[in-house]
């Protein structure tokens, strides 16, 4: 029998852009490459998603969660960890804190409009999808009104 691994995966927004970050290219084993993302991680034993997602954000970016909104929307998938079980949230943050970036798995960073951010980070999915729950999630209101998690090979 295996343990699923609880992750999260977390949008930075001020309520009017996005925090694009660019993976470590010197790095490509942990991460796959050089390309532009968000903040992911994982969520420790005894620890709850908005606690993880406050953590990760602050660990990667140096910016302080003003409030976690979940998504209802997540993913599972095989990686090398293992199995993963990835929900999906949006981080409301202040954009004039300085971002201080973990230079070990991130080297830049960019606060986008959405269709700027939409179009520059690496998403293997809908992204048209993605763009409207984020457009709804600024107003904290919720594209998917129950929990869709969508199996991944």
């Amino acid at each position: 029998m295996y343990t699923m691994k609880k992750k999260i995966l977390s949008f930075i927004t001020d309520g009017k852009k996005f925090l694009a970050l660019r993976n470590n290219p010197e790095d490509p084993d942990r991460h796959g490459g050089d390309f532009w993302f968000v903040v992911t991680g994982g969520v420790d034993d005894g620890e709850d998603y908005d606690a993880a997602v406050s953590r990760e954000v602050k660990e990667e970016t140096g910016l302080d969660v003003k409030e976690v909104f979940d998504l209802n929307w997540g993913s599972v998938y095989k990686d090398w960890e293992g199995v993963c079980r990835e929900l999906n949230f949006v981080s409301f943050a202040d954009s004039h804190q300085a971002v201080i970036l973990d230079a070990v798995e991130v080297v830049e960073y960019k606060w986008l409009s959405l269709d700027d951010f939409v179009s520059l980070i690496r998403w293997d999915d809908d992204k048209s999808l993605l763009k409207e729950v984020l457009k709804r999630a600024l107003r904290k209101g919720r594209y998917f009104q129950k929990l869709e998690v969508k199996k991944y090979s």
